[in-house]
C-alpha cells in the first residue's frame, strides 16, 4: 500500500507563514516506514530532535507538512523549540534484534550529538538484567553538532536461550555530565532462541468491496503480485465495515483484529505484522523476499478436517523460544463473490470466515524445544461461507508475540489423512454455557487450566478423571479458555459462564 517514503512528516523553517515551503528550508523528515530514517525497531510514539542552524536570525515559522498515500491519520504532539545545551548526546539506536539465536553477538548502534559542542570522547556501556556493566571509552572521535556516530562495543554478548533485558547507555561525554540525561539510554527485551527454521511470510490485508482505493491497489499491485506468489505467502483478507455501509462480509472478529493493529484506513496491508513498502509489484516483491529470508523461531504444522459444518484443526508447534505466545487459526474462503458491492471488484481472495476459537487466539505457554499440540473445533453455521466452500477453503495458522505483534511463523493446514486423528477429540466438556459447573469426559487423566480473556490463569487442576466436575462458580460471568493436556496432547475449548 505504501511506497517507501509516501507517508512522512517534513519539518520546514520559513520566514513567513507560507503554505508552500521551499525545499531549501527543510530541517528534516520523519518517515512512517520503520526502516527509513530515523529508523526504529518497534511501533510507538517517539521523540525526534531537529536542529535550527545557529546562523538563524529574526522571526521564523515552523511548518509541519504531513503526507499520506491513502489518507492515513498522522499525529504530532508536544512540539517545542529550545536552545541547544552545550553537551547533549542522544542514544539513537541499539541494533541487536529482539529475537536472536544463541552465540556471540555484537552490541552495535548509533548516538547523535544534539549539543552545541563537538563530542571528542564518551563512554559506551551495556548491561544484561542489571548484572555486570561492560564499559568502553571512546576517544579520538569527532562528532559535530547534528552528526551521528556508529558504535560497536568491544565486548560481545554470548547468551544462552532465554529472555533478557539489554540496557545500553552513553555517559561522560567530553569528560563531563550530559546536560540532558533523559535520552542517553535504551532498554530492549531480547529473546534468545535455541534454533530456527524457515519462515513463511504472512500477509494480513484490511480491505472492503466499498473501498475505491482498495480496488486500485488490488488491481495494480496486489493481485498481480499474489498471482505469482500464492505458494510463497499465506494470505488473510479481513473485510472491513467502511467506507459507507462497508463490506457485506464484515464480522466482529475482523473488528477485533482491526483494533489490535490500530487500523484506521483501507486498504492496509501487513507483512508479518508490519506495514511494507508496496507502491508497486516490484517493491512488494522485494519486501516479501526479505521477510522470507528471516528466520522463524517456531516450527508449525497443521491438519484440518471439515465434517458437515464443523471444522476440526490440529496444530503442532515446536517453539525454540521461552515465554507466552498466541496461536491463531483462521478459516478462509479462497474466492468469494457474494460480497461484491460498489468498488468494481467482482471477486475476493482468502476472505476470513472464522477465527478459532476466536480473534484473540489460543495462549501457548512455551518452553523451548518442547512441542505443543492444540486441537480446535468450530461450527461454521452462520458464517458467510459460499456454495463451493467445501472445496474452496484453507485454514491458515500463525504464531504471534501478542505484545510486540511479531509473527513467529505461519503455515497452511493440510487435509487430514484417514490414518491421522485429532488426539483429544474424546474429551468432552458440558454443559457449555453453564452456571459455573462443568463436567469433563476423558479417557486419560488430564490436567486443566482456566484462563480469562487477558490470559491470566484463574484455575488449575491436575489428573482430572472421567466425569469429573469443575466448580467455577467463584469466577465472574464471561468467556474463558479451558486448556486440557494429557499424554496424547493438548486441547483448548472456549467455555462460557453465565
Amino acid at each position: 500500500k505504501y511506497s517507501g517514503d509516501a507517508d512522512k512528516v517534513d519539518v520546514h523553517l520559513t520566514p513567513t507563514a507560507t503554505t508552500a515551503p521551499a525545499a531549501g528550508n527543510l530541517l528534516g523528515t520523519v518517515h512512517r516506514s520503520m526502516t527509513l530514517s530515523p529508523s526504529v525497531s518497534t511501533e510507538g510514539w517517539y521523540t525526534y530532535q531537529l536542529i535550527i542552524p545557529a546562523s538563524t536570525s529574526g522571526a521564523r515559522f515552523l511548518r509541519l507538512v504531513a503526507t499520506s498515500q491513502y489518507g492515513n491519520n498522522t499525529y504530532v504532539d508536544n512540539v517545542s523549540v529550545e536552545q541547544l545545551a552545550v553537551t547533549d548526546v542522544s542514544l539513537e539506536s541499539v541494533n541487536v534484534n529482539p529475537y536472536i539465536l544463541t552465540g556471540a553477538h555484537n552490541i552495535t548502534g548509533s548516538f547523535k550529538n544534539y549539543g552545541s559542542s563537538t563530542i571528542t570522547s564518551a563512554t559506551l556501556n551495556w548491561q544484561i538484567d542489571g548484572g555486570t556493566i561492560y564499559s568502553q571509552n571512546l576517544t579520538g572521535i569527532n562528532v559535530a553538532t547534528g552528526a551521528t556516530y556508529n558504535y560497536s562495543h568491544t565486548n560481545q554478548w554470548t547468551p544462552s536461550s532465554g529472555n533478557y533485558s539489554l540496557k545500553v547507555w552513553i555517559s561522560n561525554p567530553n569528560g563531563t555530565t550530559d546536560n540532558f540525561l533523559a535520552d542517553n539510554e535504551t532498554t530492549k527485551t531480547i529473546k534468545v532462541a535455541t534454533n530456527s527454521t524457515s519462515k513463511m511470510p504472512l500477509l494480513e490485508k484490511f480491505t472492503s468491496s466499498t473501498c475505491g482505493p482498495c480496488a486500485g491497489f488490488n488491481t495494480n499491485v496486489f493481485t498481480p503480485f499474489y498471482n505469482t506468489n500464492a505458494n510463497n505467502v499465506n494470505l488473510i483478507n479481513y473485510q472491513v465495515n467502511w467506507p459507507g455501509s462497508g463490506d457485506p462480509y464484515y464480522t466482529a472478529q475482523t473488528g477485533t483484529r482491526r483494533t489490535y493493529y490500530s487500523v484506521n484506513s483501507a486498504p492496509t496491508l501487513f507483512l508479518n505484522a508490519k506495514v511494507p513498502a508496496s507502491g508497486s509489484v516490484a517493491e512488494l516483491q522485494g519486501e516479501v523476499n526479505t521477510a522470507a529470508a528471516t528466520p522463524g523461531y517456531f516450527a508449525v504444522t497443521a491438519i484440518k478436517n471439515l465434517v458437515g459444518n464443523t471444522m476440526n484443526v490440529g496444530v503442532t508447534t515446536t517453539p525454540y523460544l521461552h515465554g507466552q505466545y498466541r496461536l491463531h487459526v483462521v478459516v478462509v474462503e479462497k474466492t468469494t463473490t457474494g460480497n461484491v458491492s460498489s468498488n468494481g471488484e467482482t471477486s475476493f481472495k482468502n476472505v476470513m470466515m472464522k477465527m478459532m476459537p476466536d480473534a484473540n487466539g489460543t495462549i501457548l505457554d512455551c518452553t523451548a524445544n518442547t512441542p505443543i499440540t492444540t486441537n480446535l473445533s468450530v461450527d461454521l453455521t452462520g458464517t458467510f461461507k459460499e456454495a463451493n466452500f467445501a472445496t474452496d477453503h484453507e485454514v491458515i495458522v500463525f504464531i504471534q508475540d501478542y505484545t510486540t505483534k511479531e509473527i513467529m511463523n505461519s503455515a497452511t493446514a493440510t487435509q487430514q489423512l484417514s490414518s491421522e486423528s485429532f488426539n483429544l477429540t474424546n474429551i468432552k466438556v458440558y454443559p457449555n454455557p453453564s452456571n459455573g459447573i462443568f463436567t469433563i469426559d476423558t479417557i486419560l487423566p488430564t490436567d486443566v487450566k482456566i484462563l480469562d480473556i487477558t490470559g491470566k490463569e484463574v484455575f488449575t487442576a491436575s489428573n482430572i478423571t472421567n466425569q469429573a466436575s469443575l466448580n467455577l462458580t467463584n469466577l465472574q460471568e464471561g468467556i474463558y479458555m479451558l486448556k486440557m493436556k494429557n499424554e496424547n496432547g493438548e486441547q483448548t475449548e472456549k467455555i462460557i459462564i453465565k
